[in-house]
């Protein structure tokens, strides 16, 4: 079985140790590596060749979504998952619009962040739950100011 491979890039070591532990209890995820700087997650996935990169929004030298943007342009086959504490709006759309294919709160179950890599690599979007409602606001304020 050939197992996804997972690069985790979060500027807090404990919180990057806390997901391996739980992506690695997963029998078809691998953590084939740990970034805690922004700069270097373009080498990092030369490197490591992942499937799915976990991006925190707030690094030290360079921010989340600008790294998901350089991240899309450089290995636009690499899904980007966001991993944040940042609920609003702004956030979630301007990563999306960068590259991200999911997007899960901090605060949410280990499940939602194992589906937000599987579903994100079948090719479809994932958001956490409390997400989904502002991203279905948001497309309504689109539609009716079109």
């Amino acid at each position: 079985m050939c197992k996804i491979r997972v690069l985790l890039a979060d500027d807090h070591r404990i919180v990057r140790q806390g997901v391996r532990a739980l992506l690695e209890a997963e029998a078809d995820m691998e953590v084939v590596g740990e970034v805690g700087e922004g700069l270097a997650i373009i080498a990092a996935i030369e490197q490591f060749q992942p499937d799915t990169l976990i991006l925190d929004l707030m690094m030290p030298d360079i921010n989340g979504l600008e790294v998901a943007k350089r991240v899309h342009e450089f290995a636009p086959e690499v899904r980007i998952v966001i991993l944040s504490m940042h609920s609003s709006e702004a956030y979630v759309l301007q990563a999306l619009r960068n590259g991200a294919y999911g997007y899960v709160l901090k605060d949410s179950s280990t499940e939602s962040l194992v589906t937000a890599i599987r579903r994100t690599l079948a090719g479809h979007s994932y958001l956490s739950p409390p997400l989904h409602e502002l991203a279905l606001k948001a497309q309504t304020m689109n539609a009716w100011h079109a």
